[in-house]
């Protein structure tokens, strides 16, 4: 393991992060962009003092995530409001996502009783059987996210190009390709990747899970970042993602960061 750099050099390094921290990344060519926020998003997180500090650096990344995606996607999107189809599939998320969308959630009662309900029939499929036996999302009101500003981020950079393809993806069940809109995948996928290493940087779980089950068990415990924060395994239960649970071109990524940015910490 390479050594921890003198405070020094660590602090001129932070110094040097500030004109990247927040803004738009370059997903494609210099990466000073993205080792500077994850070190920013792992420093957030291992900041005891900072209150709901898990559910801030969801927040951050979910900020970073729209203001790159704002800048870099310049063609038309085929979503538009009311287009819900693809709100009937899996979604995978981190615990700090989790724990942000259940902020906003918890004390609703009658969406708290759709979490409920869907969380029972989620754990009723097999991942893999998703793609089949769709579970529509419970915060879906009237066909709109009901949580527009705290949803995960794989639902804010799932952008499509083709509505026609997209009906017969969630419709019909074809099984072709989503037709993703110019950089969108390779923008979630370095955010992903970033929160993903931060979470290790800072010691806590980074593997993704059903976005259902997890959201239920968040809004049974009213401390849930705090209990979660502390190492309590309250999220225990709940099914990780599949994708995370072998090696891929992700966690090479993932571990890569991690390994630059660790002695900078």
């Amino acid at each position: 393991m390479t050594e921890r750099l003198d405070r020094t050099t660590r602090r001129q390094i932070l110094k040097e992060d500030q004109p990247f921290i927040g803004k738009v990344l370059d997903v494609g060519g210099d990466l000073r962009g993205v080792k500077a926020n994850t070190r920013h998003l792992a420093l957030m997180l291992m900041d005891t003092k900072m209150k709901y500090r898990a559910s801030r650096a969801a927040a951050f990344a979910s900020q970073l995530l729209d203001s790159t995606m704002n800048k870099k996607v310049t063609a038309p999107a085929a979503c538009s409001k009311g287009c819900y189809y693809c709100c009937k599939t899996y979604v995978s998320v981190t615990i700090p996502e989790i724990l942000r969308l259940a902020k906003s959630v918890r004390g609703k009662s009658e969406k708290v009783a759709r979490v409920t309900k869907a969380a029972a029939d989620s754990s009723a499929v097999p991942q893999a059987q998703r793609e089949i036996d769709r579970v529509v999302c419970p915060i879906l009101e009237d066909k709109v996210c009901s949580e527009y500003e705290p949803r995960p981020l794989v639902c804010r950079a799932v952008l499509s190009s083709s509505l026609p393809t997209c009906l017969r993806i969630f419709e019909e069940n074809t099984g072709e390709p989503f037709p993703f809109l110019e950089d969108t995948t390779d923008i979630r996928v370095s955010v992903v990747v970033m929160m993903q290493a931060a979470l290790i940087l800072s010691g806590l779980p980074h593997v993704h899970f059903e976005m259902n089950q997890a959201l239920a068990v968040a809004l049974q415990h009213e401390d849930a970042e705090e209990c979660w924060l502390k190492g309590e395994p309250i999220f225990a239960d709940v099914p990780m993602d599949a994708a995370d649970l072998r090696p891929s071109g992700l966690s090479a990524m993932m571990h890569s960061l991690v390994d630059h940015i660790r002695p900078t910490l």
